[in-house]
């Protein structure tokens, strides 16, 4: 619904990434041709060009946290609003089963959560894999070899998240269930206060939530517990393959097949490489969160609506009561 904002949030992260290109040329430029080459009158220029790159590279970050958020925001109203449109067009049978308190939480959390792998997911991950292959691309253009050192450690990476997706599915369901559950609770309680206070029925009352609380807790648990195993060991991976970027862009050096400038350009490519990396994998978590999430706001949207005949003769009913 909002093209230009989408093309100008995703417009202004492509021409920051671009930007990550000059700096490692400007560090080998400056290692090889003034360093070695004994021309102090160089140092200057390069590092202009460098701190110009990295201007480049973060003046558009600001308006694209702007275009982002007004994207955001207007996304998520949008959801919400055709969401509550769509519930009050279901029929009373479907509330029959349904507490209110669920209801509620797939309204405001899980719309959220969806929203984040819509807006967020979508720029972060495509601004991610750009990064990747314009790093990846420039590496191979310095040295086909050391960009093989350099991914190394892409198919254990690539292997690890499948891992993990493949089995978080059930952990993130559980945990926007057990949170639901918890909602579904406080609200029932808090609708009926005057009667747990006229049966006195307090203290059952605070050990269900206690319950509730508790299930919830483990759930999420469960979910950080994997995280915990996931993300260092991505982590350690990929610092891996920082590792065999110096140990064999060294040697390469050493035995005279390589410019020491390009081996201090790679060890800048390096961090540029991983990062997104990194990104992809912390996008992955929000992306499952997102997709639990997402199933239970489109079994609500995927309900079949009353007709309008049976939702107007309804109206006529009430109205005729209340006469």
């Amino acid at each position: 619904r909002y093209p230009l904002l989408a093309a100008g949030t995703l417009g202004c992260a492509i021409l920051g990434t671009l930007m990550v290109i000059v700096f490692p040329d400007v560090t080998r430029r400056l290692i090889d041709d003034a360093v070695r080459g004994h021309r102090p009158e160089l140092l200057l220029p390069r590092i202009a060009t460098g701190l110009g790159a990295f201007l480049l590279q973060n003046l558009p970050v600001g308006l694209r946290i702007v275009l982002n958020n007004i994207f955001e925001q207007k996304v998520i109203f949008d959801l919400r609003s055709d969401l509550y449109a769509h519930i009050q067009r279901l029929p009373a049978s479907w509330f029959d089963n349904r507490s209110t308190g669920d209801t509620m939480t797939r309204l405001v959390e899980d719309v959220t959560s969806v929203e984040r792998v819509l807006i967020d997911g979508i720029e972060q991950g495509t601004v991610a894999l750009l990064q990747v292959i314009i790093v990846g691309a420039l590496m191979a253009a310095y040295s086909p070899r050391m960009a093989l050192a350099a991914f190394s450690p892409v198919p254990l990476l690539a292997a690890g998240a499948l891992a993990y997706t493949l089995t978080a599915r059930n952990r993130y369901r559980g945990q926007r269930q057990a949170a639901s559950a918890l909602n579904s609770l406080l609200h029932d309680n808090l609708a009926g206060i005057r009667q747990i206070k006229t049966y006195t029925a307090e203290e059952r009352e605070h050990a269900r939530f206690n319950a509730a609380g508790h299930h919830l807790a483990d759930a999420t648990l469960r979910v950080m517990r994997a995280w915990a195993i996931y993300n260092p060991g991505m982590t350690f991976l990929t610092s891996c393959g920082l590792v065999a970027v110096i140990g064999y862009g060294g040697h390469e050096v050493l035995v005279g097949k390589m410019d020491i400038g390009v081996l201090f350009a790679f060890t800048v490519m390096a961090p540029l490489l991983y990062e997104p990396i990194g990104r992809l994998h912390s996008l992955n978590q929000i992306f499952q969160a997102g997709r639990a999430a997402g199933e239970r706001v489109f079994e609500i949207l995927d309900a079949e609506p009353e007709p309008d005949e049976a939702r107007h003769a309804a109206a006529d009913f009430s109205l005729r009561g209340d006469v």
